[in-house]
């Protein structure tokens, strides 16, 4: 049966054309796929797709979505790489639904459509963690907020699979969770208590977001500190420090806080993700003691504040065959804003193409602090089956590259219009490997100009110098990888 007749001649009398495709044989099972895993009653996106009508009266916006590709919000580009779980439209997938919108958008008969949407992934959690407290976000429309639970396990365990049931699906626009060790349990403990109300504010990882112990620290303390040590910042920049000299640098310069700022990815979630087992094998260390900080977006543009309680399911097991860590790609330069080992990553006002790129071989510091974590000697290979990337409101781009010793090289990840309301961890389907001499490229790139500015308390901010750091106004280009031993 044909439904609004009036609407359907007047579409296809514009657009000159006429399909003979229809919504339940041709269209449904694409928009249940790609569209209606966010776009349904109670989820975060502003509205539902999940029946003919919806898509009826939503035409427009649709249209226009899939014209000009920011939906679905897939960010990878294509050619880079190729990741477990994309739910980009294929070429094929966008022709369809673009013809059908264009032709008519004929409903045809509910008995032609056939299963639609894939059966989710078999998941079996072994702990269910919960935010402690209700909370109620303030900012408007973005809160950024960090909730700690503590890790209820009393024997080391290895974490193997995640995922995020919101609480309040209409303000959740998504979840990245870390892993704290127990040196830094303290550390973090004293944040939370700082600021009134359930958990704290953060913005770029799970410290606060105007927290930066680097900005605390001038040149002369850094070159008594690292004379006194007998090291030099090329030292630092090159990696050429032991886990104890670190440890001894990061003591004098009074920054013990800077390692929880590195703490261990443990897992993202958006809207329509599905759960998350790591690779097969695999998985995260966490040992009695230690805590999980829940970073939460909350987003209030198409609802109303709520307070949510959000809960983390997380799977473990005693033993995996190779643990996993993260691998920074992250410069100690930028970071510091030019004070240890580098350069500042500068961000002039008024420009609008600037780009810093940092070089992470296989001997350098964080590199080193990844081999150390999963016991493996320095000139043992890593196998990368993640990549993730991060930069704050004016990124543009940002694509991490393996340059092999050969000269070769292999594209992690590319993310070649940045949008920092989508950000997310992605799987290789064929992990890489990173060898003695291999080196990881990043690159980032920013817009500051006047076109390209925020929106601050209501009005367009004028550009200014950007640097690194955790608040909003500051920026960052960092990427993560998900690595382990070669079996």
């Amino acid at each position: 049966m044909l439904r609004y007749p009036v609407l359907l001649f007047t579409l296809a009398a514009c657009n000159g054309t006429q399909s003979d495709l229809t919504y339940y044989e041709d269209t449904k099972k694409i928009i249940d796929s790609r569209c209606a895993t966010c776009h349904q009653a109670g989820d975060f996106a502003p509205f539902s797709l999940s029946s003919y009508d919806d898509l009826v009266a939503f035409q427009g916006s649709v249209q226009a979505s899939i014209e000009n590709g920011t939906m679905p919000p897939w960010q990878p580009s294509d050619g880079c790489n190729d990741y477990v779980g994309n739910f980009d439209l294929t070429a094929a997938e966008r022709e369809t639904l673009l013809a059908w919108l264009d032709g008519g958008m004929l409903e045809g008969e509910p008995a032609s459509a056939g299963p639609s949407v894939p059966d989710a992934p078999s998941w079996d959690a072994t702990v269910t963690l919960r935010i402690p407290e209700p909370y109620t976000p303030v900012g408007e429309p973005d809160d950024y907020r960090c909730h700690l639970i503590p890790w209820p396990e009393d024997e080391t365990v290895h974490v193997t699979g995640f995922r995020v049931v919101p609480d309040k699906r209409d303000i959740v626009h998504h979840t990245i969770a870390f892993l704290v060790g127990p040196e830094d349990a303290a550390a973090f403990q004293a944040y939370d208590a700082a600021e009134e109300g359930p958990g704290y504010t953060c913005f770029g990882g799970p410290t606060p977001g105007t927290e930066n112990p680097f900005e605390q620290l001038d040149p002369a303390t850094v070159a008594a500190a690292l004379a006194e040590l007998g090291l030099s910042p090329s030292d630092v920049r090159s990696g050429n420090l032991t886990s104890e000299e670190l440890a001894a640098l990061v003591s004098a310069l009074g920054i013990e806080s800077i390692a929880g700022g590195f703490s261990t990815l443990v897992g993202t979630w958006t809207p329509g993700a599905e759960p998350l087992p790591l690779p097969e094998g695999t998985g995260i260390k966490v040992e009695p003691g230690s805590l999980i900080v829940a970073q939460m977006h909350y987003n209030t543009q198409s609802a109303n504040p709520v307070a949510d309680q959000s809960t983390l399911e997380i799977a473990f097991t005693n033993t995996v065959d190779r643990p996993a860590t993260n691998l920074l790609g992250i410069d100690l330069g930028w970071v510091s804003n030019g004070r240890i080992g580098g350069e500042a990553m500068t961000i002039p006002a008024g420009n609008s193409d600037v780009s810093h790129s940092t070089t992470i071989s296989h001997d350098s510091l964080f590199t080193r602090m990844a081999l150390d974590t999963l016991g493996l000697q320095r000139d043992e290979p890593l196998v990368i089956h993640w990549a993730n990337h991060h930069m704050h409101e004016l990124g543009i781009s940002q694509t991490s590259v393996l340059m092999r010793e050969d000269g070769s090289q292999t594209c992690l990840l590319d993310i070649p219009d940045w949008d920092f309301q989508w950000q997310g961890a992605y799987q290789l389907k064929e992990p890489v490997v990173l060898r003695p001499g291999d080196t990881i490229e990043v690159t980032c790139k920013w817009d500051n100009s006047a076109a390209n500015q925020p929106v601050v308390n209501g009005e367009v901010r004028e550009p200014v110098d950007v640097a690194w750091g955790e608040g909003t106004a500051d920026e960052m280009c960092l990427a993560g990888f998900y690595v382990t031993a070669q079996q």
